[in-house]
């Protein structure tokens, strides 16, 4: 099965709320952008859905001013249709800090805006709380962080997820961080999943096991799991020289595997 059958399979499902595990290079981000094909507009083309994968993450690359000796280092945003939303993330910094509060970081940001703020922020300078004048590199995990949480202040600026409002694909979060910020993530993750669970669907596909237990033991047996365990479907996906399987996973998922395919 290809990976294209497995997003018609997933596009087809009734239930709103679907977590899949995969190992690393199984073919989770190509998942997203097949489903992202899958779900286009069939008279215009256009995204039904928005995404956060790997694509996301690499809009972001750092300036290390190495001839400079670090002076001005800051990470850079490459252009994309995202832009033009940035403006209101400028306008309105809290709405990056405020995701970012949960994290309690360890620095501070400032967004530097093209000179035409039409075309979004170029770049982010980060610092120390300590010292606002010089600026740092911060480590991968909380370069992570800050992506992700920029990318959750995106979804609430009006005209994005807000009309293209069929589904949020979420690919692994998770890359490079410690166990607690983990657990933080779960906690936005499930965030989302409960204000727009009943009106979109939303795919969680990762390959961190702790992650993957918290979201399915949440849905499935929390104190709320009333509203959500039958909205929602937990899988594995496979891949095995090539050719893809999505397997249900059994109750006990992390000890025995996985069982039936669909």
């Amino acid at each position: 099965m290809s990976i294209e059958d497995i997003a018609e399979q997933l596009k087809k499902l009734g239930e709103n709320i679907i977590l899949i595990y995969a190992f690393n290079a199984t073919g989770k981000t190509r998942l997203s952008v097949a489903y992202k094909n899958a779900t286009k507009n069939s008279d215009n083309g256009q995204h039904t859905g928005v995404y956060y994968n790997a694509f996301s993450e690499d809009l972001f690359v750092w300036d290390n001013d190495e001839d400079n000796g670090g002076a001005n280092i800051k990470l850079n945003i490459l252009p994309s249709s995202l832009n033009r939303f940035h403006s209101f993330l400028y306008e309105n910094p809290d709405a990056v800090m405020d995701k970012l509060a949960m994290y309690s970081p360890k620095f501070n940001f400032k967004l530097n805006p093209y000179e035409n703020l039409e075309n979004g922020i170029e770049s982010i300078t980060f610092v120390t709380n300590d010292d606002e004048d010089v600026p740092i590199k911060i480590s991968r995990g909380e370069e992570r962080i800050f992506v992700w949480c920029f990318f959750l202040a995106l979804l609430e600026v009006d005209g994005w997820s807000n009309t293209q409002d069929a589904h949020i694909f979420i690919d692994d979060p998770v890359s490079s961080l410690d166990e607690h910020n983990i657990y933080v993530t779960a906690e936005t993750v499930f965030q989302q999943i409960e204000r727009h669970y009943l009106k979109k669907k939303i795919i969680i596909t990762t390959h961190h096991i702790g992650l993957f237990s918290i979201l399915v033991d949440r849905l499935k047996k929390g104190e709320k799991s009333d509203r959500y365990k039958n909205l929602t479907k937990v899988f594995s996906l496979k891949n095995i020289a090539g050719a893809y399987a999505l397997g249900r996973a059994c109750p006990n998922f992390c000890v025995n595997g996985v069982s039936n395919h669909i």
